[in-house]
């Protein structure tokens, strides 16, 4: 397991279901936006007084930064997605435009 790939892909993940820009996150926690970019991408990790502020923006427990299994468990995803699509009719047009432009539909 490749723990900065997925400590990034959560970051990344909280970041958006907060509504924030990098460059706006990277402002709150007093870094350059290229190095939180680089934390997204698993290509570096943070100093511990920056989780505390990562963890403080993006209101969760330091803790949170790390649960990883949701990133990897496809019968969760699945089954979360498949509830998504069948309650917010929005998303799954979304999704379909998505699926065809890449000519996977």
């Amino acid at each position: 397991m490749d723990i900065k790939k997925n400590f990034g892909n959560r970051l990344r993940e909280l970041r958006i279901l907060k509504g924030l820009t990098q460059e706006k996150i990277s402002e709150y926690i007093g870094i350059q936006p290229e190095n939180y970019s680089r934390l997204e991408n698993g290509l570096a990790f943070p100093k511990p007084e920056n989780l505390v502020k990562i963890s403080i923006v993006l209101g969760v427990e330091v803790a949170e930064l790390f649960q990883f299994k949701h990133l990897t468990d496809t019968d969760e995803i699945y089954s979360s997605v498949v509830e998504k699509l069948q309650t917010d009719k929005e998303t799954l047009m979304i999704i379909y435009r998505f699926l065809q432009s890449m000519g996977k539909l």
